[in-house]
């Protein structure tokens, strides 16, 4: 017969088992593809569930290798600041028309001084005034978690719950603003949801200039 004690040690069990299942992370991975079956890189999966509350403080860096913006996209946080050091033996002139963050930093090589401040939210277009083919792509979230795919066309988070929503973009797909909204209800923790995205991919990717304002 259990005693008074056996009871009261069971009870503490069973809560801290209820507290560690509701407080366990939800992990998951999101795989996108193109029309063809081929993995998508440079896709930003934004999930909704943590807003931004205190920006982060490091500094995100687009570099510039080879007269190409590197990497082409990279999403930061809303209130991050941005630099974009200059690799090449020539100097460059980075510069963006975008409305949420209009700015130049003139000619440059090295260094171009002073980050750059995005606090807004969307995406913010590069371009270079003296090398028209350079084109990148800076997505400025709301959300604390964000992240652009890798070559296998994957990310992965791990949160308290999955979200009912993810925000899938990509500047060559063929959704309104290159965007689309995906729902999670396949998906369980530790799954993985599997995107299809349309892609318009230039025929000539260096050298082709594609500065599409969202």
């Amino acid at each position: 017969m259990p005693t008074f004690l056996t009871s009261i040690c069971r009870a503490i069990i069973f809560v801290t088992l209820g507290f560690t299942s509701a407080t366990q992370a939800a992990d998951f991975t999101v795989r996108v593809v193109d029309q063809n079956g081929n993995p998508v890189s440079n896709a930003v999966v934004e999930s909704p569930l943590n807003p931004v509350v205190t920006a982060p403080t490091n500094v995100a860096i687009i570099d510039q290798i080879d007269k190409r913006f590197v990497p082409m996209v990279i999403a930061v946080q809303q209130g991050q600041h941005v630099n974009f050091p200059n690799n090449d033996n020539i100097r460059h002139h980075v510069y963006s028309f975008s409305p949420i963050r209009q700015f130049s930093t003139e000619l440059y090589a090295d260094i171009p001084g002073d980050p750059v401040l995005f606090d807004k939210a969307g995406v913010a277009v590069l371009g270079c005034n003296i090398h028209d083919s350079m084109v990148g792509y800076i997505y400025v979230s709301a959300s604390q978690d964000v992240a652009v795919t890798d070559l296998s066309g994957t990310v992965s988070f791990s949160q308290t719950s999955v979200p009912a929503e993810l925000t899938i973009w990509h500047p060559w797909s063929a959704d309104a603003d290159n965007r689309r909204q995906v729902s999670t209800s396949t998906i369980a923790n530790g799954g993985q949801l599997d995107v299809t995205l349309t892609i318009n991919e230039p025929a000539q990717v260096f050298g082709f200039r594609a500065l599409n304002d969202n």
